[in-house]
């Protein structure tokens, strides 16, 4: 069976591809042949090869109001489309599954022309734009959601082909013991360990409000160790800042499992990839929601953990003021309330790791049991 999977720009929409990917590579050995297709300026671009899966890029770019930048993504989005035929042609997929990303509509209208069976798969409660606009085509199949509640979100007569399957999340969150990981960092296991970052390309606005707390000594290395993932933006500026025998500090980490196993608190934002990566591994979180993702769903996601007291949410306008220190602070020097916000997660009903086995299902056999009717 041959499968194209595309979509990227960010981790949220790229992970959960090549997790199914995995899934796919693990349970059809080397009956499955798997193309992805992505941006060649996106992250996709160096992920993919690195985790060992054919690749091949479009040209691509994001919307743009003003009327020459209307213009560039009209042309660029034709250039896509004709390149995707050409590679489809060639790769001959008997489905194609797009995960999410402007990068995904070229890829997807270029199938459809083409009569390839298509899937989409949306892991956010509010879908994407791009995921919106494919849905109203009848050309796509099936409609993959993590959550029940993102089928309101989407076309009416789709209501038939929407099927819950949750979030997949990569091979080993929440599989790895923490003395291994300490092990796999250098970090002792009588400190309390917090793990920062902001997404797949970082987040300038909590790298600021790290370096800050920690250059004006309102966190101290004395007490904490930190594994700090700064995105390629930021890497610099962070490692130039600041130093010290606690300080972990990477561009980017491909083994995200050991950093989980690691942490005794996270920081970070609450897209959704974030959000069933922190629930696999159980795991006290300050999250940070950002502040102009589509119809703020990032806030709507954490909002639901804080509830069950299992995560701090902190605003990002209120990281000039100093709120995530003050919250940093207040729980890494009463450990009893990080144990608290863990039992946040019990009787927390969800396996995110079988969500791959759930897509897998819908891509190669385009069944499955969760089935949204007329409701």
């Amino acid at each position: 069976m041959r499968i194209v999977i595309t979509g990227g720009g960010t981790g949220g929409h790229l992970y959960p591809g090549i997790s199914i990917a995995s899934g796919l590579r693990e349970k059809q050995e080397k009956q499955a042949e798997i193309l992805f297709i992505g941006n060649i300026h996106g992250l996709e671009a160096k992920i993919v090869p690195q985790e060992g899966f054919e690749f091949k890029g479009v040209d691509v770019c994001g919307w743009n109001r003003t009327l020459l930048g209307v213009f560039m993504v009209v042309w660029k989005l034709i250039g896509a489309f004709l390149t995707s035929r050409k590679y489809l042609l060639e790769f001959k997929p008997s489905v194609i599954l797009g995960t999410g990303g402007y990068v995904c509509v070229p890829i997807i209208l270029a199938g459809i022309t083409l009569g390839i069976r298509c899937v989409l798969h949306e892991q956010n409660a509010i879908p994407g734009l791009a995921v919106r606009m494919l849905s109203r085509i009848w050309g796509v199949d099936k409609i993959a959601v993590s959550i029940l509640e993102s089928s309101q979100y989407l076309p009416h007569k789709k209501g038939e082909n929407i099927v819950v399957t949750g979030n997949p999340i990569r091979k080993g969150i929440g599989q790895v013991k923490k003395e291994q990981a300490n092990e796999r960092f250098g970090l002792s296991a009588d400190k309390t360990t917090v793990l920062v970052f902001g997404g797949s390309r970082g987040a300038r606005s909590i790298n600021t409000a790290v370096i800050e707390a920690l250059t004006r000594g309102s966190m101290k290395l004395e007490d904490l160790q930190i594994i700090w993932i700064t995105g390629s933006d930021d890497y610099q500026m962070v490692s130039t800042s600041v130093s010290g025998q606690g300080l972990r500090i990477f561009e980017y980490l491909n083994d995200m499992d050991y950093a989980y196993g690691a942490a005794d608190l996270v920081v970070c934002r609450s897209g959704a990839t974030t959000i069933a990566e922190i629930i696999a591994c159980r795991l006290p979180a300050i999250m940070i929601p950002y502040p102009y993702a589509t119809d703020n769903h990032q806030e709507k996601n954490a909002r639901v953990l804080e509830q069950r007291g299992a995560v701090r949410v902190v605003l990002d306008a209120e990281l000039s003021q100093g709120r995530l220190t003050e919250v940093i602070a207040e729980l890494t020097y009463d450990v009893r309330k990080i144990d608290r916000m863990r039992q946040g997660y019990e009787g927390f009903d969800m396996d995110p790791h079988g969500a791959v086995d759930r897509v897998m299902q819908v891509v190669v056999n385009g069944e499955q049991e969760v089935v949204i009717g007329d409701q």
